[in-house]
């Protein structure tokens, strides 16, 4: 077994095998066991203060009371153990990025070209913008997600269930909201240390400056926990088998969205409630992904599966629907408690005019992919409509959330 973390000085390692050539199992196996071995530490691009080694396994023999729990039921446990690793992945990914952060805003501050400190600038400030956008956008999907879970775990426990069943219940209740989260906390993460490469200079490539080792070291979080092309896949895979399955409404509410393509437009009395243009954009969100994934499974069926690009279309249309609901759902709670402002109004404000853009490119080259004619043109119209958002001066927003983490000096939300 390739790429072990931790494998060079662990004692007990869980292990998945198959008995009898095709019951998948987990088991306990114990450093020193007859026929187990570990190679030499690997040497790696990033995260060198963890082992990382090679496991071999010669006529390894393994007690019987080491099985881990049933035989043939090992996918239970490593599927939905991957649904908690890839939730914590993204918690560890968002702590980097606010670590990143903080290093490039300090440096920022201090750093001075033409008589004035870098972060002046205002190409500076729409990095270091960004980097709080993105961060803490994606901490609000997290948020989210792990009070759902923690939700599902205990009404399981209410019900009597043991605890493992309890946990891993929950995780896969939201397996999807897992994969997504593990794309965008990497992502966000990669995102925030390749800018603070870039506001860091030249000293950003050299090794005596954090910032270049957080860049070697956030790499790893896109390939491990399932790479993030996995993920992708994995999420509308999931969606679509639970449309299937009964246990999520998509065919019907997908159907209702065509429909209205071919109605007359609503044009009745403006919603004029707080957030109402944000919560109708994210509306139209969830209506342009039903148009596609919609229309892909009918037209495609079985072919889908083989279509990645499209899957991955509809996941990138997916992430930012969620992580922009996660961002707008908060702000509103701040809001109603009184303790929002301008700042968090303007995160989410520039996060999802950015999102309608992205949404609406991601749609385009799905249904380019398998519509055309009369069909192409209507779902086209279709994302338009759904992704049209009001004009809003994101250059003035980043610079004010730029502005204010240049004052404090560090990642504050």
């Amino acid at each position: 077994k390739c790429r072990i973390t931790n494998g060079g000085f662990a004692d007990i390692y869980t292990v998945f095998a198959k008995v009898d050539g095709d019951k998948f199992t987990g088991f306990i196996v114990e450093r020193g066991f007859e026929g187990f071995t570990q190679g030499p530490e690997e040497h790696k691009m990033g995260i060198k203060g963890s082992s990382t080694v090679q496991l071999y396994f010669q006529d390894c023999k393994v007690p019987v009371e080491n099985v881990l729990g049933d035989i043939g039921k090992g996918h239970k446990i490593a599927f939905n153990i991957l649904n908690i690793g890839r939730l914590k992945l993204c918690a560890a990914a968002l702590g980097g990025a606010k670590r990143a952060i903080t290093t490039s805003v300090e440096y920022a501050n201090t750093r001075e070209q033409f008589k004035t400190a870098i972060a002046n600038f205002g190409a500076i400030k729409h990095k270091l913008a960004e980097m709080v956008i993105q961060t803490y956008a994606c901490e609000s999907a997290l948020y989210r997600t792990a009070a759902w879970i923690e939700e599902k775990e205990k009404e399981a426990l209410a019900e009597g269930k043991p605890f493992n069943d309890a946990l891993l219940g929950a995780a896969e209740e939201y397996a999807i909201e897992c994969a997504l989260l593990k794309v965008h906390g990497s992502e966000t993460l990669d995102f925030c240390v390749d800018e603070g490469v870039q506001i860091h200079g030249g000293n950003g490539f050299s090794a005596e400056y954090n910032i270049s080792r957080a860049y070697r070291d956030s790499r790893i979080n896109r390939i491990y926990e399932g790479t993030n092309e996995i993920n992708r896949l994995l999420s509308v895979d999931m969606t679509l088998k639970r449309a299937m399955q009964g246990r999520l409404a998509m065919m019907g509410p997908a159907m209702k969205v065509g429909q209205e393509l071919l109605a007359i437009p609503d044009f009745g009395d403006a919603d004029e409630s707080p957030f109402a243009a944000e919560r109708k954009l994210l509306e139209g969100f969830k209506k342009a992904i039903l148009l596609t994934a919609g229309a892909a499974a009918q037209k495609l069926m079985m072919k889908l599966e083989h279509e990645q690009e499209i899957l991955m279309n509809i996941s990138d249309m997916s992430i930012d629907t969620f992580i922009g609901e996660s961002l707008l759902l908060r702000v509103m709670r701040l809001e109603q408690e009184g303790k929002a402002t301008q700042i968090h109004r303007d995160i989410a404000g520039v996060f999802l005019y950015d999102a309608a853009d992205r949404i609406a490119k991601a749609a385009k080259d799905a249904i380019n992919s398998f519509a055309e004619g009369d069909e192409q043109r209507m779902m086209l119209m279709g994302v338009r409509r759904f992704t049209k958002a009001q004009s809003f001066n994101s250059k003035d927003a980043r610079r004010r959330i730029a502005d204010a983490l240049i004052a404090e000096q560090r990642y504050f939300l």
